[in-house]
């Protein structure tokens, strides 16, 4: 059960950094909507963020503030949690399987 536990955790980091990658690869080639759908947990919490408007009510510009970097930082254990969870599962499902 702790290797399994131990496993899914692994495979939740490398799911996580491998998405974070893709993201900022998909970023720099100009796939905005792409990064935003593989690095979706922090698009998520980013939406929660409250941001400050220094434009004007015609053209709006957002600043981004610490609360944004906190969002960013915690997006990571948020993606190792879900991938994770997912993974521990599905190795759970295999293994009653095979019994």
């Amino acid at each position: 059960m702790l290797k399994r536990v131990m496993f899914a955790v692994g495979i939740g980091v490398l799911v996580t950094l491998l998405l974070l990658g893709l993201a900022f690869a998909a970023d720099l080639a100009g796939f905005e909507s792409l990064a935003t759908a593989l690095f979706w947990q922090n698009s998520l919490l980013q939406s929660l963020v409250p941001m400050g408007n220094i434009g004007s009510a015609k053209h709006p510009v957002y600043e981004g503030s610490p609360l944004n970097l906190i969002v960013f930082v915690a997006s990571f254990p948020a993606g190792v949690a879900i991938y994770g969870l997912a993974a521990f599962l599905f190795m759970s499902k295999l293994a009653r399987r095979g019994q």
